[in-house]
C-alpha cells in the first residue's frame, strides 16, 4: 500500500479484536505521532497506553462519572458504560500537554495534538490494525482525568481504540474534495 493509497483508504474501525498492538508495532505508532507539525518543536502531548485491567479501571472511572452526573442510571446503563473501555484490547490516549510560549498560543498546540493522533491512526491503519478515536462526556470527566494522573492543565485529546479488524474494512465513502473548498 502506497500512502497516498493508505491516507485514502483509511476507515474507522469500530470493532476490534485481540490481540493489540505489539511492542515493535506501538513502537511505530508513537514514532508517526511523534512527526505530528508542530510549531516550535513544544511536543505539547505525551501517549498513555491502557491494556489489560487498566481498561477496566477506565470503564469504572467512566461509570463513575454517568452515575454522579444522572440520578436515574440504570445498572444495565452503568454496566455499559464500565464495557465500553473494553471493546479494544489496546487503549491509547493522547493527551494534551500545553507549553507555555508567548508566539505559539495554547489553540495552535491543542492542533498538533490532534495532529499526532491522527498520525497515530494512519500509521496503525498502515500496519494492519483498526483503530477509531472515541471520546464522549466521560473521557473529558475529572473521574478519567484523576485515574490518568492529568495535571490541572492537561486534557484528553483522543482515546484511541486499537486491535486486528473483526471484519472486512469498509470501503471510504466517496466525497467530492471541491465541495469543501473556496477559490479566492
Amino acid at each position: 500500500m502506497s500512502p497516498i493509497e493508505a491516507l485514502l483508504s483509511r476507515v474507522s474501525v469500530p470493532r476490534v479484536l485481540e490481540p493489540g498492538v505489539s511492542p515493535d508495532e506501538l513502537d511505530l505508532i508513537l514514532r508517526a505521532g511523534l512527526r505530528a507539525c508542530d510549531h516550535g518543536r513544544l511536543k505539547p502531548y505525551r501517549f498513555i497506553l491502557l491494556e489489560g485491567e487498566a481498561r477496566e479501571h477506565l470503564g469504572e472511572a467512566m461509570s463513575d462519572y454517568l452515575h454522579g452526573d444522572l440520578v436515574d442510571l440504570s445498572e444495565e446503563a452503568i454496566e455499559a458504560t464500565k464495557n465500553k473501555a473494553l471493546r479494544a484490547p489496546t487503549l491509547l490516549s493522547v493527551i494534551f500537554c500545553p507549553r507555555d510560549h508567548e508566539k505559539i498560543p495554547d489553540v495552535e498546540q491543542l492542533v498538533t495534538a490532534g495532529c499526532a493522533a491522527q498520525l497515530i491512526i494512519t500509521a496503525a491503519h498502515m500496519l494492519g490494525i483498526g483503530a477509531i478515536w472515541r471520546t464522549g462526556n466521560a473521557i473529558y470527566s475529572g473521574e478519567v482525568s484523576s485515574l490518568l494522573g492529568l495535571k490541572e492543565n492537561e486534557q484528553v485529546v483522543a482515546m484511541i481504540y486499537l486491535g486486528r479488524p473483526a471484519g472486512q474494512l469498509p470501503s471510504p465513502p466517496e466525497v467530492n474534495p471541491e465541495a469543501f473548498l473556496q477559490r479566492l
